[in-house]
């Protein structure tokens, strides 16, 4: 872990990955798969990990819950309190049946009111 001094957030936009996707490889119409996102765990209280999820497809379980769900296929989750860590969340997403295209996830932290940075690792899932 890289050490540093000054302002957290302009560390974070410039060393550090914030949060990671995994996706499973492929998917099939009617099942769930479960999508993992691993968290830096340095990441200050209050700052929100937003995904979305292709349209249609219904989030059927989280861990940790949710925080808020503004729209449809939008979830977010927030880092917790001092001295609470978020350093993995996982959900489960309901996919409809006939669903067989490439689809795409995309997600973004964001640090207080000025820093948007996105959740990298996979973004693309492909049906079977």
């Amino acid at each position: 872990m890289s050490i540093f001094i000054g302002n957290l957030d302009s560390y974070l936009k410039q060393n550090e990955t914030p949060a990671i996707r995994k996706l499973p490889e492929k998917y099939t119409g009617g099942d769930i798969i479960v999508v993992t996102i691993n968290v830096n765990p340095f990441l200050p209280h209050g700052t929100r990990i937003i995904e979305k999820v292709p349209d249609g497809w219904d989030l059927v379980g989280a861990n940790p819950p949710l925080s808020k769900q503004p729209f449809r296929n939008m979830y977010v989750w927030e880092i917790p309190q001092k001295g609470e860590f978020l350093t993995t969340i996982k959900y489960a997403v309901s996919i409809p049946k006939g669903n067989k295209s490439r689809k795409e996830f995309t997600g973004y932290v964001d640090i207080g009111k000025s820093v948007r940075l996105t959740v990298s690792g996979d973004r693309y899932i492909w049906g079977e």
